[in-house]
């Protein structure tokens, strides 16, 4: 048998789908394309899981891709000591666009996008991760910020504002009036007319996964009826699952009211009060810092806002206890508090 090469078959590979072929000295081969980061799917997969607002999305996908690309290490692989390293990378390797080391709220955010992703990696896959690695790794101390609430010079003035709107004064009248109830832009967005009974809101889904009822006010009931009771007026027919709030959107008209279009309402309205970047959370902290100066407990405020965390509510229980002690100041001293 003649074994010369000339009489060898040439070696032929049959390329598969998104492949192409090349010739190396000969011989027929193929490139592949970049394989997909399996770890990256997983984290597309807990985003979806998640209930959460567009700018916490965006915040834990940047964060958890900056972890992604800072280590090859599978899940299974990380053990607490490479998370504690890569807090020190966080603290002193990475810099903002202007060239500054990160702040310690920027260190912990990018540390809880990685609490929150291996409590439901670890709930969601427990054969593949078994153990937490994140539970060792501390957040930063950082102070309390203050409750940014507006005075009730400020809401004169939205109120005050809310007349000047063309189209969109009955809804923004009535999503002004839902907002300062403490709801989150969010959970605003998910409200459906049956989530209205003529007294509460009731919310399914929330941030913290648990349904809420809110009560409103006796002029915000009669606001958001009076807005429902307008659309029907206007010819549309309202079911239970219609949206509460609608959009006047040219391209979006009649559709639900979106995370963006609340922003861009609330933005509106601070302009015509003069009320330099007014924002929908802004509301939802004046409302939780009047329950606390009304003597409503603690507990009871808490229930009605959502808030899960004792230590995010502790804000507004500052400046409550502020005021009651400047009152007590001043009965003390004999004279009125202002």
């Amino acid at each position: 048998m003649n074994h010369n090469t000339d009489y060898l078959p040439a070696i032929k590979l049959i390329p598969l789908d998104g492949e192409s072929s090349l010739k190396i000295a000969g011989i027929r081969t193929t490139k592949t394309s970049t394989p997909t980061d399996i770890r990256l799917v997983k984290v597309q997969e807990f985003l979806r899981s998640n209930n959460l607002a567009p700018n916490s999305r965006k915040l834990y996908e940047r964060e958890l891709k900056r972890f992604l690309a800072w280590t090859q290490l599978h899940y299974h692989e990380l053990r607490p000591r490479h998370l504690g390293q890569y807090k020190e990378y966080l603290r002193d390797e990475v810099q903002t666009d202007a060239g500054k080391p990160l702040s310690k709220s920027s260190i912990n955010a990018g540390i809880a996008a990685l609490k929150s992703f291996f409590k439901w990696m670890c709930y969601t896959y427990p054969e593949l991760v078994t153990s937490n690695p994140t539970l060792g790794i501390k957040l930063e101390k950082v102070p309390l910020p203050p409750a940014q609430s507006l005075t009730i010079e400020q809401m004169q003035r939205v109120w005050s504002a809310l007349d000047l709107l063309g189209e969109t004064k009955q809804r923004d009248t009535a999503l002004v009036h839902i907002l300062s109830h403490g709801l989150r832009a969010g959970e605003v967005v998910q409200l459906n007319v049956g989530s209205f009974d003529g007294k509460l809101l009731f919310l399914p889904d929330t941030k913290t996964d648990e349904p809420r009822l809110v009560p409103l006010r006796k002029e915000s009931r009669e606001v958001v009826a009076e807005y429902l009771q307008w659309r029907e007026q206007q010819g549309e027919v309202l079911t239970s699952d219609s949206p509460l709030m609608i959009s006047h959107h040219a391209s979006y008209k009649g559709d639900r009211l979106s995370y963006h279009g609340i922003y861009f309402a609330v933005e509106k309205i601070g302009e015509l009060a003069d009320i330099e970047d007014l924002h929908p959370h802004q509301f939802r902290h004046t409302y939780a810092t009047e329950l606390l100066l009304l003597g409503v407990d603690p507990s009871h405020a808490r229930k009605l806002t959502g808030h899960q965390s004792e230590k995010a509510f502790r804000r507004y229980t500052l400046r409550s206890e502020q005021e009651a002690a400047i009152a007590a100041y001043y009965r003390a001293i004999g004279e009125e508090v202002e």
